[in-house]
């Protein structure tokens, strides 16, 4: 081990300096060396008081190259072209520079790139609260909504975009909420063994997406931002929090959302209409006055008891779309049991799809009546698997909002988090202050 002597004692400006002992450099310690340094320097600095030099050894003095180690030349960094060098020789790619931005990067930027006038303040982002501890900035609330802010902005005038505003980072500040909330108790109930389990599968997951986009790491990042328009670590990010959302509704919430074969029954007697609707029948109806309009009357009359189609006879005589009158559910008495004035339905019985009344005066006009077409649909019941599929499918969902519901208004009552109101206008003075610097 090298050791650097400092003569006994020397004089400068008449003053004495104690005796320095030697003391061993150690290589590569940080404290030693800065102290070492520190010392030289304190006698230089001394030195030039005087304008004399310090008389120190030759045969001991040192220089910086002697703090060096070459045991360690080999663990030293590689430069970037060296690495890329050693990459293609092994037939592999070099690793790309990142020039593509995420999405929300982007976003951010865009959130950020506010216009000041010369005097104003302009606040670009600021902690608004917290969630279980957790920060909750601004930008995290604002940056989503910012396009359509932006195209609020353009469209509404200055108090009707106050007013949305407030609506829209209402909506993503209770998002926000949610879904800290729900990471929060997600990763609360985890034991160790299962945050070791999910620790793997998330890293298995990492490489199995690297994998697909060929299995390079620089690649895959590439690749990555052109599809999705983020990097691989904001992807996981999303993953993983949709991972634990997921498995917390899957343990916590649709245990609770329970469907009985009973539930299916009673949905099923409450709709049976919608899924058995009542056979309908469509009219047709031409009306004429019947004063002057004799030999006209005569003309539809021979016409139609010739076979010619009603919705032609209709048309000449100046009906509307053919003579259609329109659709009527029946009942169980067929086509006399519909709502319509009785004096009609007498001429309807024991009339068939293609069948026109004869005609007949109601007042002071002349009428004919036809049926132009019966939909009877298919009797269907409740062993149907398609209808019960369908059943359960509605109850379920009613039943997961409710239990999810329930499953919110208890994190809300345990989380401990700001005042929400509070942080709804931090953030809607925040963005207002932005936009009012567009103005």
């Amino acid at each position: 081990m090298r050791t650097a002597n400092l003569p006994e004692s020397r004089s400068f400006g008449g003053d004495m300096v104690d005796e320095i002992e030697s003391k061993p450099v150690r290589y590569l310690r940080s404290k030693d060396l800065v102290v070492t340094i520190a010392c030289s320097s304190f006698l230089l600095l001394a030195a030039g008081c005087t304008g004399s030099s310090p008389m120190i050894d030759s045969g001991s003095s040192v220089s910086l190259g002697d703090f060096s180690n070459t045991a360690f030349e080999s663990k030293a960094r590689m430069q970037r072209g060296e690495v890329d060098k050693v990459l293609v020789e092994a037939g592999l790619v070099p690793i790309q520079s990142r020039e593509t931005t995420s999405v929300y990067e982007e976003e951010l930027a865009e959130a950020l790139d506010v216009e000041v006038r010369p005097g104003e303040t302009v606040i670009v982002d600021s902690l608004i609260g917290q969630v279980n501890g957790r920060p909750i900035f601004a930008d995290q609330i604002l940056t989503p909504i910012m396009d359509q802010m932006n195209a609020e902005f353009a469209r509404l005038q200055w108090p009707q975009f106050r007013t949305v505003v407030a609506r829209l980072v209402s909506k993503q500040l209770q998002a926000v909420l949610y879904n800290e909330l729900f990471l929060s108790e997600a990763r609360a109930g985890m034991s160790e063994e299962q945050q070791t389990g999910f620790l793997q599968f998330m890293n298995d997951f990492r490489g199995i997406e690297i994998g697909k986009r060929g299995g390079i790491q620089a690649e895959a990042e590439q690749q990555m931002l052109e599809e999705e328009g983020k990097t691989i670590d904001e992807f996981m990010e999303q993953e993983e929090e949709k991972q634990l959302i997921n498995m917390l509704i899957n343990t916590q919430v649709r245990p609770n959302a329970i469907v009985s074969w009973r539930d299916v029954e009673r949905a099923w007697d409450a709709r049976q209409e919608e899924y058995n609707p009542k056979p309908t029948v469509t009219l047709g109806r031409i009306r004429l006055r019947t004063e002057g309009n004799e030999e006209l009357i005569q003309l539809i009359q021979d016409q139609l008891d010739a076979g010619e189609p009603f919705n032609i006879v209709a048309a000449e005589a100046g009906s509307d779309d053919g003579g259609v009158w329109d659709t009527f559910p029946m009942g169980p008495g067929g086509t006399s049991d519909i709502e319509i004035a009785d004096f009609y339905k007498e001429h309807l019985d024991g009339l068939a799809p293609g069948e026109t009344s004869s005609a007949f005066t109601q007042g002071p006009r002349t009428i004919w009546i036809s049926v132009i077409d019966i939909l009877q649909p298919e009797k269907r019941t409740l062993f149907e698997p398609v209808i019960q599929q369908s059943l359960y499918r509605d109850i379920y969902s009613r039943r997961i909002a409710e239990a999810q519901g329930e499953f919110i208004d208890g994190i809300l009552r345990k989380g401990i988090y700001d005042d929400i109101r509070m942080m709804e206008e931090k953030i809607v003075s925040i963005a207002l202050m932005r936009f009012l610097a567009r103005r």
